[in-house]
Order: structure tokens, then C-alpha cells, then sequence
């Protein structure tokens, strides 16, 4: 992903694969950087599908209607949510 250059003692470039690497170094500890990094990774939900018709997949899904739009919720599945765009 990111390719970073650090001096080496010897003056000559290296290249290290992640920011981390570059932390081992530095006065900051790996794992003080780890626990920063863990507060900023966002909680993962399922959006909804925007279609122009919407479909019940499987027997779990239900319509239901709520601001002027149709929306498709299922109990089992939650890749089955989709929305009228």
C-alpha cells in the first residue's frame, strides 16, 4: 500500500511496507499506535442496495414503506436489505 523510505544507519535507503515499521524506530511503542488505530476503524453495517425495483429474496424478507420510498429488510440475510431509489 504505502511504501515509505527510511535511512538505515549505513546512509543508503530502505524501503519498509507499512507505517508500523517506521514506529519500531521512533519513540513511539507499536503498541500505543495499535490501540489509536483500533479506535478509528468504523463499526461495519450493511447498507441498502438502491434499486429501481425492489424484490423479496427469500421468505424472511418483508416490504416495508417509510418516507414516500419502499424498503426490503430481512431477518436471515442481511445482504437481502435493499431500498427504491
Amino acid at each position: 500500500m504505502f511504501s515509505m523510505l527510511k535511512r538505515s544507519s549505513s546512509g543508503l535507503l530502505k524501503t519498509t511496507s507499512s507505517p508500523s515499521m517506521l514506529l519500531m524506530g521512533s519513540s513511539i511503542a507499536p503498541q500505543a499506535f495499535r490501540s489509536v488505530a483500533g479506535d478509528l476503524t468504523p463499526c461495519l453495517t450493511r447498507g441498502f442496495k438502491v434499486r429501481t425495483s425492489v424484490k423479496k429474496f427469500c421468505n424472511d424478507c418483508y416490504i416495508v414503506r417509510r418516507k414516500g420510498r419502499v424498503y426490503v429488510y430481512c431477518k436471515s440475510n442481511g445482504k437481502h436489505k435493499q431500498r427504491q431509489g
